[in-house]
């Protein structure tokens, strides 16, 4: 072993002779911080590039009643994407305008190394909400955490919830980190940092045995360690959900959603 290396939000990792960054209980691949658990008898990890012709039978889909709603499905000629379109109706809600793509609830935090990740693209950064993370919940459609309608304070519907959210409700229009343990919101941290129409963003969420959470935006980490971002014993699940807040339709792609962690 070369090195310890250790992030800003308290991850320790070992860099080996040949500079793969390897984990406490294994391996990550990818740039660091942007980095995923490969599957092992040690690690539990699901992470789809959407390579393919349809969307695996792994990830639940959901949508809104109004007809402009489309379920995320495989892109093809986006080169491994899946894309949803909202709803454009006149009442404004998820349950109109929603959609949403989600795993199981295969992940918990006191199983160790838990982690989440997703390269998303928004096509309109006005009048739309989206929760991009971990919920407590996949058996419906839900917007686990949106903007309260006014201010930089949010609302959450999932009992437990952490990822990160933009909702142009919002005063500070901005990626922001966001948690929710047990009913309990967290603080929630402004990156000071805005999606751009078409333009991907990657979002990375490490959250350690105990439910605190860090995040990181780009490739670099936005705020401190939120504590008590989720409880720590309650299975979470992958997803994205949004919704228009205006009569228009807009669209959702996603290159890459996945989440890992160690097996108990």
């Amino acid at each position: 072993m070369k090195a310890v290396l250790k992030s800003l939000h308290g991850r320790v990792f070992g860099l080996a002779d040949d500079d793969s960054v390897v984990a406490a209980k294994g391996l990550r691949v990818g740039d660091f911080p942007r980095q995923i658990l490969v599957p092992s008898p040690l690690h539990v990890a699901h992470f789809d590039h959407f390579v393919g012709q349809a969307l695996s039978s792994a990830w639940g889909v959901a949508k809104g009643s109004d007809a402009g709603a489309a379920n995320f499905s495989t892109h093809v000629a986006l080169n491994g994407t899946i894309r949803g379109t909202t709803g454009a109706g006149a009442t404004t809600t998820m349950a109109v305008n929603g959609v949403q793509v989600s795993g199981a609830l295969n992940f918990e935090a006191d199983s160790g190394n838990l982690q989440f990740g997703c390269r998303v693209k928004l096509a309109a950064v006005t009048t739309v909400a989206i929760f991009v993370g971990l919920t407590d919940q996949t058996a419906a459609l839900e917007m686990p955490i949106n903007g309260a309608g006014g201010g930089d304070g949010f609302t959450s519907t999932a009992t437990d919830a952490v990822g990160f959210l933009f909702d142009t409700t919002m005063t500070n229009a901005h990626w922001w980190g966001v948690g929710v343990a047990n009913d309990v919101d967290a603080v929630g941290q402004d990156s000071g940092i805005a999606p751009v129409a078409a333009a991907y963003d990657d979002l990375f969420i490490q959250v350690d045995a105990n439910g605190n959470a860090g995040f990181f935006l780009n490739g670099k980490p936005v705020g401190t360690l939120m504590q008590s971002a989720v409880t720590k014993s309650v299975p979470l699940a992958p997803v994205i959900a949004a919704f228009r807040r205006s009569a228009a339709s807009t669209t959702i792609d996603a290159d890459y959603l996945g989440a890992g962690g160690n097996v108990v």
